[in-house]
């Protein structure tokens, strides 16, 4: 995979992530592992789903792999796992690879793995785990790539997997601008750009996606995870309006001024009380029929 992020916007981010996720959907997936589940977190940053779903889990012992194509976010992963740890007042200890998270009838293995989901498949082993779970991730792949994942989850014995925050297209500013749809048009040809895994299907991963799982013998569920971002997530909003417009650019260079004379409406605008953006996202749970 070609496409990087910021442990920064990570950062940014998890707070919204941890806001919008659908915890009934969650706890569902909790209720399809065996005791002390082995999960497999792709696309995994600096460990985000481990913070955010392991008291969801329900489960005292859990052991994770994180996997990433990136290294740098991954080297970042022991300090932010730690850090949050320390916050719950919770001890950690690490080994080369490895961390050990102890809290009160808690106990949280986690190993980091390198590995670039371009390269293919093979790598992820994917029949040793008790479910699968990704975060932002398959709006970055191809129909083709959903597909041959599919086929490698029904190979591997049809292990549950658990997607959250996958965009669906849907942006909405509370306080509305004449050039929004241009620029957010813009914004979401971007996102299907080939990331390194084919064509993106971006937004249209949250109706293709379910499809293509059920075709393979998977039952789907959905809920909505969609973001409230407000005047208290300055800096989110923000790091957002740049990278609509970044993107808005690159995919569009002649309407420059256009899309910057957008961006300088929005920033005016974003210290107001009554300005918001919703950013919509689905979740999905995924397992076998019968």
């Amino acid at each position: 995979m070609s496409e990087g992020f910021d442990a920064g916007w990570l950062r940014l981010r998890e707070p919204l992530d941890a806001a919008a996720l659908d915890r009934p959907l969650a706890r569902q997936f909790a209720r399809l592992l065996p005791p002390a589940p082995k999960l497999m977190d792709l696309g995994a940053g600096t460990g985000s789903h481990v913070r955010l779903l392991c008291r969801d889990l329900g489960q005292p012992r859990q052991d994770w792999t994180l996997v990433d194509h990136d290294p740098r976010l991954l080297a970042v992963a022991p300090a932010e796992l730690a850090g949050w740890a320390g916050e719950q007042g919770w001890g950690t200890t690490w080994e080369t690879g490895a961390c050990h998270i102890q809290a009160p009838g808690l106990e949280i293995g986690v190993t980091l793995r390198t590995l670039d989901l371009a390269a293919g498949l093979e790598g992820l082993d994917l029949s040793r785990c008790d479910g699968i779970t990704a975060k932002a991730l398959f709006d970055l792949v191809s129909a083709d790539w959903m597909a041959a994942f599919a086929t490698a989850l029904t190979a591997a014995g049809h292990p549950p997997l658990y997607a959250s925050l996958n965009v669906d297209g849907r942006v909405a500013f509370s306080l509305p601008d004449p050039d929004d749809d241009f620029v957010l048009g813009l914004f979401h040809a971007h996102m299907t750009r080939d990331k390194g895994l084919g064509p993106a299907l971006g937004p249209a991963i949250a109706t293709a996606m379910p499809d293509i799982l059920a075709r393979n013998g998977y039952k789907v569920e959905t809920a909505s995870s969609d973001w409230q971002i407000g005047p208290e997530h300055p800096g989110a909003y923000l790091a957002l309006l740049d990278g609509y417009e970044q993107a808005a650019r690159e995919q569009e260079p002649a309407a420059a001024a256009q899309i910057a004379a957008w961006g300088q409406r929005r920033r005016a605008l974003a210290g107001r009380q009554d300005s918001g953006l919703m950013v919509g996202h689905v979740d999905l749970l995924a397992w076998r029929q019968g």
